[in-house]
């Protein structure tokens, strides 16, 4: 399995706005794919950043699964953030293959 992840930093004044979107648009629109296991928002408690720090976290089966992902579906965040967010977010992504997990 792989985790897929991508990290947010949000700027104070929209930090709210980009949550609740999240919470609210993108994640049931990535769960209503059906192609992961699951999918989760975090927030980086101790982050060093200023504004908040997101986390996006995908469990997907395998590189296909991501690379679809990636084709259909990642846009929708890449839209949001270059037409409302502007220079207001900061994202970028990286996978993890688990290696252990009990």
């Amino acid at each position: 399995m792989i985790l897929y992840n991508i990290t947010v930093i949000a700027n104070n004044d929209i930090k709210d706005e980009f949550r609740e979107w999240t919470i609210h648009v993108f994640l049931p629109t990535i769960a209503q794919s059906e192609l992961f296991k699951s999918q989760s928002l975090l927030k980086v408690n101790d982050s060093p950043n200023e504004g908040e720090t997101f986390c996006i976290q995908i469990i997907a089966k395998s590189e296909t699964e991501i690379a679809l992902f990636q084709q259909t579906q990642l846009s929708l965040l890449h839209e949001k953030s270059n037409d409302i967010w502007l220079n207001k977010i900061y994202l970028f992504e990286s996978k993890m293959e688990y290696l252990a997990m009990y």
